[in-house]
């Protein structure tokens, strides 16, 4: 998907077959009438932020195999504020990924328990919730050897929560009933751990 403001038709369509969406539930999803959705197939008007925003972020989470919508409850039960909260949190972890990338990649070793929903790197340990959707999402974090200070440990978080991310996507969609420890990564390029660090042992 281009990186623009608006996604055209063309790309709106693409996003929509990349994720397996029928117009129907894309407005669901998106949080529009369905009418809106066939005026975007249709390219009257281009889509706009923050649909696009939102189009190219579970893009790219499905792309790195991460769970990003529910796929065992039908999506018509869900209310608008369920809708717009797995929007925000699928638009955070891929904003996460970007910005480690950006970093270089995770600059510490972290040692990944799916089955305890958490990511280590010497005294800090980040904690996971799992979503109803099969995803992820970073619920606290805590410091054994040195107070916690979230804005000074913001980049150190991102870094768990991408790693935590790689490890999912090497379980697959199961991963949520993993009884499994990923070992430690290295020092990842791009943003992926290592190969040892996403194979659980």
């Amino acid at each position: 998907m281009a990186r623009g403001l608006v996604v055209d038709s063309s790309e709106f369509r693409s996003a929509l077959g990349q994720l397996g969406l029928s117009q129907l539930e894309a407005a669901k999803l998106l949080g529009v009438k369905s009418r809106t959705i066939q005026r975007w197939v249709a390219g009257n008007p281009p889509v706009g932020e923050p649909a696009a925003q939102a189009l190219r972020a579970w893009c790219r989470l499905a792309e790195h195999g991460i769970a990003w919508r529910p796929d065992s409850e039908a999506i018509d039960i869900e209310d608008a504020v369920t809708v717009a909260r797995r929007r925000q949190q699928a638009i955070g972890i891929e904003g996460m990924i970007k910005r480690v990338n950006a970093r270089g990649g995770p600059k510490k070793r972290w040692r990944v328990n799916l089955k305890r929903r958490r990511a280590m790197a010497g005294s800090m340990a980040v904690m996971f919730n799992t979503l109803a959707n099969g995803g992820f999402c970073p619920a606290s974090y805590r410091r054994s050897e040195e107070s916690a200070d979230t804005q000074s440990d913001a980049a150190l978080i991102e870094e768990a929560t991408v790693c935590f991310a790689a490890a999912v996507a090497a379980a697959g969609a199961n991963w949520a009933a993993a009884d499994q420890e990923a070992p430690p990564s290295s020092r990842a390029r791009r943003g992926q751990p290592s190969e040892e660090a996403v194979h659980a042992s």
